[in-house]
């Protein structure tokens, strides 16, 4: 194999990023990663790892790290601000079809530090970083990307295939002209994180909580060992500067209101983010030599945890299909089908579900609250129901769904 001809380029060296450049090292697929960081960023961002996600990451061999370090959980709970549970689903339940009956909660950051110290280790890898891709640009014999590396000249680099992981900002699909259609919600989430431990006072490691007013959302990351941190997701509707609204007075209100300390002291809030959040799509996943993936491809809001495990489905898929054709054992009519596979689920579970988490946590009709309620409820306590439910909300549904389109 001529390695120059074949080397894809990869913009953005993130998670998804980085689960396609080590798919593709694997295989023996030259690789050049370009990203603006110098380190890999440690705020606080997506966490949550479904279990098509883990059999899938199976195909790159971290799957054991991941259990080593995460943190799983097999229950999430549906609840009520005031009235406390309303339904809880156990992930046990679908043990006979996976080996990862449960959630795995492993911060995002960790996950792409772990991959970037694995891509390091290959000769035919190149990570170039403090970068900022500027144009992108294909012919029928490859890619360019032009690119300014640590504020110095400007360089080009050319390989045979661009995958465009570069986040819901997009460079590659700006360069590409490709839409992104969509919404992007007039409330933003304030994301509070604390070291209390909420377990014990019978919360599971992910729940849904919902209310008229303000709905919140709580889980569990691993942080740095048992018990680990929790993370608290209330919707602000103001137009508030950040300063106001991460006022330590009113921050501590905020989860006070939401669960007195059960000692009366007051909460340690170690870290704060608030951000906008948007429901979009790219009117195309490929265009020629050139890919999109993650929230370069779509972007959605992080109720239900199935961003970032999207994107990596994104990225295995096209990994695997540059690799047919780099090897010749297919030709590149098979990239439509990636198009075809991704954007339509991304569409029918993607979109659709996390907007729908949305709606019934705010929902301030009180008989359709009510009537979700007892829905949820009703097949929580049924076994056959539960399961079906969660072939849905832990993404088996739309894997296979993926998988039928051709």
């Amino acid at each position: 194999m001529d390695k120059n001809n074949n080397k894809v380029i990869i913009s953005g060296a993130g998670p998804v990023g980085l689960t396609a450049a080590l798919l593709l090292l694997k295989k023996g697929i030259p690789v050049t990663l370009i990203d603006s960081y110098t380190d890999v960023p440690t705020d606080p961002r997506a966490s949550t790892f479904h279990p098509p996600t883990m059999e899938l990451l199976e195909k790159i061999d971290v799957t054991n790290e991941m259990l080593e370090k995460g943190l799983v959980v097999d229950r999430w709970q549906y609840r009520d601000r005031k009235e406390g549970v309303i339904a809880e689903f156990n992930l046990n339940l679908l043990s006979e079809i996976t080996k990862y009956p449960f959630r795995l909660h492993f911060e995002q950051h960790k996950y792409a530090q772990m991959l970037l110290n694995r891509v390091l280790k290959f000769d035919i890898c190149k990570v170039i970083r403090n970068s900022t891709v500027l144009k992108t640009s294909q012919n029928e014999n490859g890619v360019f990307v032009e690119y300014k590396e640590n504020n110095s000249e400007i360089k080009i680099i050319k390989g045979s295939y661009l995958i465009g992981s570069d986040g819901g900002k997009s460079i590659v699909r700006q360069n590409l002209g490709v839409s992104f259609n969509g919404l992007t919600f007039e409330e933003r989430f304030l994301v509070l994180t604390t070291s209390f431990d909420f377990k014990p006072y019978g919360f599971s490691g992910t729940c849904y909580i919902s209310d008229p007013e303000e709905w919140c959302s709580i889980f569990n990351v691993p942080a740095d060992g048992p018990p680990g941190h929790w993370r608290l997701v209330f919707p602000e509707s103001s137009k508030r500067s950040q300063n106001e609204i991460f006022n330590d007075a009113e921050c501590q209100k905020r989860i006070q209101d939401f669960f007195p300390h059960p000692k009366s002291e007051l909460y340690d809030i170690i870290h704060k983010n608030i951000y906008n959040v948007h429901q979009r799509i790219a009117g195309k996943f490929r265009v020629g030599r050139i890919f999109l993936c993650g929230d370069a491809a779509h972007i959605n809001n992080p109720l239900g945890g199935m961003g970032l495990n999207f994107g990596i489905h994104d990225a295995i898929n096209i990994a695997e299909k540059i690799y047919l054709v780099c090897t010749d054992q297919s030709t590149e009519n098979i990239f439509d089908r990636y198009d075809r596979q991704r954007r339509t689920v991304a569409e029918e579970y993607l979109l659709t579900q996390t907007a729908q988490n949305k709606r019934d946590l705010e929902e301030k009709k009180s008989d359709e609250r009510i009537k979700r309620h007892k829905y949820l409820n009703k097949i929580s306590t049924d076994k056959e129901s539960s399961k079906s439910y969660l072939m849905k909300t832990a993404m088996f549904e739309s894997t296979k769904r993926a998988n039928e389109i051709l």
